[in-house]
């Protein structure tokens, strides 16, 4: 096994929609006390060597052994700092927030992905319980905030993990995140994530339903015209029989009304724009803006269809769909609370990998 066996892999993940959408999921592997982990805002689907960065093992162990902030920003931008510094000599690129993280498990390799079968499981009402009955062993993380409270909560519960079996978990299910997965080996991993996966699907009592459907052209046009004129993006469009059923009220949108991920929240916004059948578009347009600080990325007109402002918004819609009918065999969807939102909208960290990814 090798580093180059890592970028190999971790393209091929990143190029399989199934585990990953965008600049999301992270990567890593470990010798001679040096993680190779991947930078922030680089994508799995295309990256290369100079999208990882070069970690000192010991000096990121050195962090567990300070005090920061209790400040949320201020403690991110400690902990940053000191991440930085963990960089050998000649690494330029900013470590992934989760770098900590992949430090602590101690495996050679560490895949980091948000397959939205997995989430299906993760963002459900009953995620905690249908992870314990589906997979023994496995370490369930409630909603936390990410970065370094994220990866002390799952330090503390290795060690007692560690110390009660003898045993280290290599499967860890993130509630409103995705998965991480360590192993000795690549194809190790490849196997779990495959069994995983295939046990999730075999649980399912329906799969989402994206057959294209038809729509009324001359609507879609003037919708499309005036959200051309709001923002200057390219405007997709997209009806299919999954949003022909979430868009027949707002009953029904609720359920892929808001954020499941923090990768959602990136790049298809906080929450898409619901507009009633027949009402001004721009106006709502307009009044979303204003009341939230920021432009929605995906407007959903009632018994019309999906419009995406741009590209990257649209997979990632059609992602949350995809977990919201997924969730439906484990107790239906359950999305990330206001707090969470917030803060994930706020995060520098986000807003970087965002910059960064565009």
């Amino acid at each position: 096994m090798s580093f180059q066996q890592l970028v190999e892999h971790s393209r091929r993940y990143g190029s399989d929609p199934a585990f990953v959408l965008l600049g999301g999921g992270n990567t890593s592997f470990k010798e001679d006390r040096t993680l190779y982990v991947k930078a922030s805002g680089h994508a799995l689907g295309t990256i290369g060597e100079d999208g990882f960065v070069r970690m000192d093992l010991d000096l990121l162990e050195q962090i567990w052994h300070k005090q920061y902030s209790q400040d949320d920003e201020q403690r991110e931008d400690e902990v940053l700092k000191d991440m930085m510094s963990c960089r050998l000599e000649g690494e330029t690129a900013r470590p992934s927030v989760e770098a900590l993280l992949h430090a602590l498990l101690p495996f050679p390799y560490v895949v980091h992905l948000h397959p939205a079968l997995v989430n299906g499981v993760t963002c459900a009402q009953d995620g905690e319980a249908s992870v314990h009955r589906l997979f023994g062993e496995a370490l369930w993380v409630e909603l936390v905030k990410p970065g370094f409270i994220l990866a002390n909560i799952v330090r503390e519960r290795l060690i007692a993990h560690q110390a009660k079996t003898g045993k280290v978990y290599s499967l860890i299910f993130l509630q409103n995140h995705g998965i991480f997965v360590g192993g000795q080996s690549l194809e190790e991993i490849a196997q779990i994530y495959t069994e995983v996966l295939s046990t999730i699907e075999a649980q399912l009592v329906r799969k989402p339903d994206f057959t294209e459907c038809e729509a009324d052209a001359d609507k879609v046009e003037k919708v499309s015209g005036v959200l051309q004129g709001l923002k200057n993006e390219r405007i997709l469009f997209r009806n299919t029989l999954e949003f022909k059923h979430l868009l027949t009220d707002r009953s029904s949108f609720a359920k892929a009304g808001s954020s499941f991920t923090p990768d959602h929240i990136v790049y298809a916004g906080f929450k898409p724009l619901w507009v009633d059948e027949g009402a001004d578009v721009s106006k709502a347009f307009v009044q979303f803006e204003r009341e939230h600080g920021s432009a929605p990325k995906i407007v959903c007109v009632q018994n019309l269809g999906v419009f995406s402002l741009g590209e990257k918004p649209l997979p990632l819609f059609f992602d949350t769909v995809a977990i919201s009918v997924y969730s439906e065999s484990f107790g239906g969807p359950r999305f990330m609370d206001e707090a969470m939102i917030n803060f994930i909208r706020n995060w520098e960290v986000e807003k970087y990998r965002s910059q960064v990814s565009s």
